[in-house]
């Protein structure tokens, strides 16, 4: 009888749901060909369950009482499994986040370490995240700047990476004009996206007191030095208003052209 109900499952793994108190082997034979068969097996065992997952990380969805082992097996394998996962401990939540940062989405209230571990993963994670913290909205500009096209209200300090990770930054955020003081005084190139909607010296202003510096950094000088829509004698500005060494990056800046 059981070698003829094994020929049937081998044949359709799904005609487990016809057997009334199938054994185990013929449970393991149905699981191996067909994950999704298990939502047809009462009280499977963790074998069971584990065969399944390595089938179709997605028959998750019809396991009850699912351990954490074969849990973070399904995310490993299949992040999106996630979202079948009733009650996920924080390993499990972890290890998703750890495999795709978008399993975030199948979070409910993640906490820090998910929300960082999810964004240094996948920057873009960051999207289905509420109200993500400074730290967390940083963590994701570092990994691209472009993180801050899915943050709503962003940190002065996150709207600064961006802007110092790439210039085109400045057209997804908003700023008012003492922000964009210090926008300007992080990247001067960020000046090409803004210089028609304010006046000329407001940058003149702004780029005295960054060449004033006595920290101030060769990039600068030389991104400085190269904007064409700034017109102006470049030069002899740093040689009036330049610290020391803004003097010295002129010098050298000159000398390797």
């Amino acid at each position: 009888m059981e070698s003829n109900e094994l020929k049937k499952i081998n044949d359709n793994p799904l005609y487990i749901r016809y057997i009334e108190n199938p054994s185990e082997e013929i449970i393991l034979t149905a699981v191996k060909k067909n994950g999704l068969a298990i939502r047809y097996v009462n009280n499977p065992s963790k074998e069971a369950k584990e065969i399944a997952i390595r089938n179709n990380p997605l028959a998750v969805e019809y396991i009850e009482d699912l351990d954490e082992e074969n849990s973070i097996l399904a995310v490993r394998l299949l992040w999106n499994s996630l979202k079948y996962i009733k009650h996920p401990t924080e390993k499990v939540m972890l290890e998703a986040v750890n495999a795709k940062g978008w399993a975030i989405q199948f979070i409910e209230n993640p906490t820090e370490e998910i929300m960082l571990k999810a964004v240094s993963k996948d920057y873009d994670s960051i999207k289905y995240i509420k109200n993500p913290s400074e730290e967390v909205q940083l963590e994701s500009i570092k990994k691209y700047w472009a993180a801050i096209k899915f943050i709503d209200n962003p940190s002065l300090e996150a709207r600064r990476a961006a802007v110092i990770g790439n210039e085109e930054a400045i057209n997804y955020i908003n700023f008012d004009l003492d922000e964009l003081k210090v926008l300007i005084g992080d990247n001067i190139k960020v000046v090409k996206y803004v210089y028609d909607s304010i006046d000329a010296d407001f940058v003149v202003n702004v780029v005295i007191e960054k060449v004033k510096e006595e920290l101030i950094d060769e990039k600068y000088i030389k991104d400085f030095l190269e904007l064409e829509i700034l017109e102006m004698d470049k030069v002899n500005f740093i040689r009036e208003y330049g610290s020391k060494k803004a003097k010295v990056l002129l010098v050298d800046y000159k000398l390797s052209r």
